[in-house]
């Protein structure tokens, strides 16, 4: 399995070489190629390779992941798969839309697909997606945390893919009984050291990530992890074979 970095950014203003692009995924395993999440600031070279891909989908309807909150895009023939709540979110639609379900498996080719809620937003709800070829990731670049029970969500995953937009600065918000916001790169290390992830990459990078020194941010890691998760923070064209 192949996995591919067009653009590693959140939705931020702040930018850098290895970080100018909002953050999408593109997997390929054998003969499936797929892209996840195009935001409106997507890498230029990405439009031209989009219709190699078997589909899209999508996490949520923020802008930084679904262009269609802003616009149409009919360069698009494949079809893109999203929950009904992010269809609903945007005043546009894209021309070739599918409706999928949380907690429900999805073979497309070669690849298992199931979406997972995600606690991010109140009013724009998002999913992470569980993919499985010959080994299992999961991509959640938007997150404060999992609906569910993040054992049976993480269960036998070897990399997760999740939110950069903080390292160690507490995101979490509360309106009356509801949490949103983002987690913390240090969280999400915990997670894999109780989960027994090996395999650990960020991306949806925010202004801490892209703005702090490298070595510091290297030893931040390093701390967190203590040698038992390999953490990798991704950058714009970063690809990367598990």
């Amino acid at each position: 399995m192949i996995i591919d970095f067009p653009g590693t950014k959140g939705e931020i203003e702040e930018s850098s070489s290895a970080h100018r692009y909002h953050s999408s995924l593109i997997i390929k395993y054998k003969n499936t190629k797929i892209l996840i999440d195009f935001g409106t600031k997507n890498n230029p070279l990405l439009i031209d390779r989009i219709n190699e891909c078997d589909l899209i989908l999508i996490t949520h309807a923020h802008p930084d992941h679904y262009i269609w909150t802003r616009d149409e895009e009919n360069r698009i023939k494949i079809p893109v798969y999203l929950t009904g709540d992010t269809l609903d979110y945007g005043k546009y639609k894209p021309p070739a839309y599918r409706i999928i379900e949380s907690d429900k498996k999805y073979n497309f080719k070669d690849l298992e697909i199931m979406a997972y809620d995600v606690i991010h937003s109140i009013k724009c709800p998002a999913v992470g997606y569980k993919i499985k070829g010959d080994k299992t990731i999961v991509y959640a670049p938007d997150i404060l945390d999992f609906e569910r029970d993040k054992g049976i969500v993480l269960k036998d995953t070897f990399a997760l893919i999740a939110d950069g937009s903080s390292l160690n600065i507490n995101m979490a918000r509360r309106r009356g009984e509801k949490l949103f916001g983002h987690t913390r790169i240090k969280t999400v290390i915990g997670w894999c050291k109780k989960y027994d992830i090996g395999h650990l990459i960020i991306t949806h990078c925010g202004k801490q990530i892209v703005e702090m020194d490298k070595e510091e941010l290297t030893g931040k890691l390093q701390e967190y992890s203590e040698g038992k998760v390999d953490v990798t923070i991704a950058y714009d064209g970063y690809s990367v074979e598990i």
